[in-house]
This record gives C-alpha cells, sequence and structure tokens, in this order.
C-alpha cells in the first residue's frame, strides 16, 4: 500500500515534477503554501511532510516549526537550492528537520530519504504504543500490589458474622433487625467472595465462578434493597421495569456487580440534571434475555464512547479508576454474553446487556444444578413496574 507524502512549493512547475517523479511509489499530496499545508495536516495524517525553505508569507523553517509542536511524529525534510548555511541552522533548531536536501535534489537519493522517514516514522509510532503498554503494565502491578493490601485488611475486618448471628438469635422477635441482619449477611457473603478473588488473582490462582438458575426480578429485587444505602444514587430517581419472568444462568454477585456498577455511572450522569432519571428494564427476547440501564444524563461523544471499554480511561477524573466498565465487559463476556452502549452528547447512555436465557422457569433438575465458569478479573423504594 502506497504511503501518503504532503510535498509544500509555491513553485507549481517543481509540485508537477516531484509528483510525476514519485507518484509510482507513494501517494502524493502537494501544498503551495505553509498555510495550505497545515490545513491539509488538520484533516490528514501524513507520515512525512517534505517543503521547500524559500516560500512567501511562511517559510519551510516556519511551517516546520508550527508542526514541531502540533504533529511532532511527522518526520520532516527541507528542500533548498540556497547554501545559506544561517538558514539550514534555523531550520535544523526551530523545525528538528529529520534531513536537509540541496537542490538540484537527484530521484535515488530523495527516494531513499522518503523511505528511511517513514521507517523513522512508524518507529515512533512503535515506541510510543510501547511505552503506554509499559505504562499500563506498571499500573497493573501497582494495582496488584494494592489489592493485595487491599484484600488482607478487608478481610481482617470481615469478622461481623458472630454479631449477626447473635442478633438473629437474640433479636428473633424483631422483625426489622432480622431484615437488617438477613440484609448485612448477604453482603458480609459478597465481601467474602470478593475478597477471596482478590487473592486468588493476585496469586495467580485459577478460580471456578459457580454460576446457577437465577430470576433476574429477584437478583433485581435483593440490589434495590442494597441500593438504599447507597448515598451515590438516589432510588427515587430510579425506574425498574420487568416484562416477564426472565431467567439466566450466572453468578449472582458477578451480575449484581456489573449492575452496580452501570447504576452508579448512570448517577454520575445525570447529578447535574433536576430531572435526572435512570431506568433499569428486565425483557426477554426469544433465546436472549435483555437487561437495559438509561439515563437522560450527559451522555457522551462517539470518541469517547469507542473509549469507554478501555482500561484504565474514565470520564470521572480523579473520582473514577477507569477500570468499571472493563470488568464489567469481562464479567458479562464470561457468562457467554456481550455488552454495548449507545449514546449521544448531551442525550444520555444506554448500556445493554444480552445474555443467553433459561427456560422460564427452569426444570427442578436445572435449578439443582450449580455449574462453573472461568473466573473474570475484578476490577424511598424506586418505582418498579412487572408487565
Amino acid at each position: 500500500m502506497k504511503r501518503d507524502i504532503l510535498y509544500v512549493d509555491d513553485e507549481m512547475e517543481n509540485l508537477v515534477v516531484f509528483q510525476a517523479t514519485f507518484e509510482d511509489y507513494f501517494n502524493i499530496v502537494t501544498a503551495s503554501s505553509g498555510q495550505a499545508a497545515l490545513d491539509l495536516l488538520e484533516h490528514h495524517v501524513f507520515p512525512v511532510v517534505i517543503a521547500d525553505q524559500r516560500m512567501p508569507r511562511m517559510s519551510g523553517a516556519e511551517l516546520f516549526e508550527i508542526m514541531r509542536r502540533k504533529y511532532p511524529h511527522t518526520k520532516r525534510v527541507m528542500l533548498t537550492g540556497y547554501a545559506d548555511s544561517r538558514a539550514m541552522l534555523s531550520a535544523i533548531n526551530q523545525g528538528q528537520v529529520f534531513y536537509f536536501v540541496k537542490k538540484p535534489w537527484e530521484q535515488d537519493e530523495v527516494f531513499s530519504i522518503l523511505l528511511r522517514a517513514i521507517e523513522a516514522y512508524d518507529m515512533s509510532l512503535s515506541n510510543i504504543a510501547l511505552q503506554d503498554r509499559l505504562v499500563a503494565s506498571d499500573r497493573c502491578a501497582m494495582l496488584g500490589r494494592s489489592a493485595a493490601r487491599l484484600a488482607h485488611e478487608m478481610g481482617n475486618q470481615l469478622c461481623m458474622l458472630p454479631l449477626l448471628e447473635l442478633i438473629e438469635d437474640e433479636y428473633s422477635d424483631k422483625q426489622d433487625l432480622v431484615q437488617m441482619a438477613g440484609f448485612a449477611r448477604s453482603t458480609y457473603e459478597r465481601l467474602v467472595q470478593i475478597v477471596d478473588e482478590v487473592k486468588a488473582f493476585v496469586r495467580f490462582e485459577h478460580q471456578q465462578v459457580v454460576t446457577q438458575p437465577l430470576a433476574l426480578a429477584e437478583v433485581v429485587h435483593e440490589l434495590l434493597e442494597f441500593l438504599r444505602f447507597e448515598r451515590t444514587l438516589d432510588v427515587e430517581q430510579l425506574e425498574v421495569v420487568v416484562e416477564g419472568e426472565p431467567w439466566v444462568r450466572a453468578n449472582r454477585v458477578k451480575l449484581q456487580q456489573v449492575l452496580i456498577n452501570l447504576l452508579k455511572n448512570a448517577a454520575f450522569a445525570i447529578k447535574e440534571k433536576p430531572d435526572g432519571r435512570i431506568r433499569l428494564s428486565l425483557t426477554r427476547h426469544h433465546d436472549q434475555v435483555e437487561i437495559a440501564v438509561s439515563d437522560n444524563g450527559c451522555g457522551m461523544s462517539s470518541e469517547v464512547a469507542r473509549q469507554i471499554w478501555e482500561p484504565f480511561f474514565t470520564t470521572k477524573g480523579e473520582q473514577g479508576t477507569g477500570l468499571g466498565l472493563e470488568v464489567s465487559k469481562s464479567i458479562v463476556e464470561g457468562h457467554g454474553g456481550t455488552i454495548t452502549c449507545e449514546s449521544s452528547a448531551g442525550v444520555g447512555a444506554t448500556f445493554t446487556i444480552r445474555l443467553p436465557a433459561l427456560e422460564s422457569p427452569p426444570t427442578p433438575a436445572v435449578l439443582a444444578g450449580p455449574s462453573t465458569l472461568a473466573a473474570t478479573p475484578l476490577g424511598a423504594s424506586p418505582t418498579v413496574n412487572s408487565r
């Protein structure tokens, strides 16, 4: 595939000759001034720009100085017919010129220089990608060490089970206390599972995750009880719509982990809107169950929407880690499902999870048979409508 080269010269004859000479080897784009070249660079990426030094209004050195700031990876080659050492030094110092070629130029020499410039451009991009991977690896290593310490400290603090048993035994006639103790017990079990998962991840152990048939309406009801105590999410802004009785085979804790992340993201998106609303809907379409979390918040541009699944990418600044959606995607895909996002800036966003559906309700034999899947890495009441 031909690579793109931008050639800049104020003399039309030179533009025609250069293009005719190298059009068999490269895709030559021409510009008759420095400003025209900058306009092209605004909309197109060129690995190499070759320009004449002596041009009216904007010299080649001045063009390259601007390019050095705005397009630092593009390789810059200077052509000149003047033996002006001061101009050459200025161009090299200001524009960091890759190569300086005197006119009249030789085809073979320029061809060789362009090939080397393209190789240098590709190498610089590869080095940037490698640096990004090294930074991500270092952040992952730091995250692993932090996760190990966090799991250790959380494990030390999870000693509430005897207290919960005491409440259930001594205050069995206090329905509110018993209900609260039951809720605390389920939260305790969820935390224990997450801590064990973190420990297994840090030790590079392969941990099996148990799945079982789940009625999604029950999973969501349990989740809503938990979210009553979540200060970042106002449950009065949340509407839940359940159509039918959708069932899936999944891990309860991990599925709730995904939903909590999506709901908290939605709450963050609507926090500046007095009329902010969040909608959680459960539906079944043929052999799939659809779980959709939508909001009427700030939404995202198409560019941001393409990056949200990347590790460490976040729009929350210091409030976010950039891991929530990446972990959620891993969990959903580990269950044989998919997760997608539709969003427009200023309109809101909808995240849709699709999971394989089970018969509704499953047979007793299915209910009695848990299975496992490979572990995926970490990372007022609402309105409920049943249809």
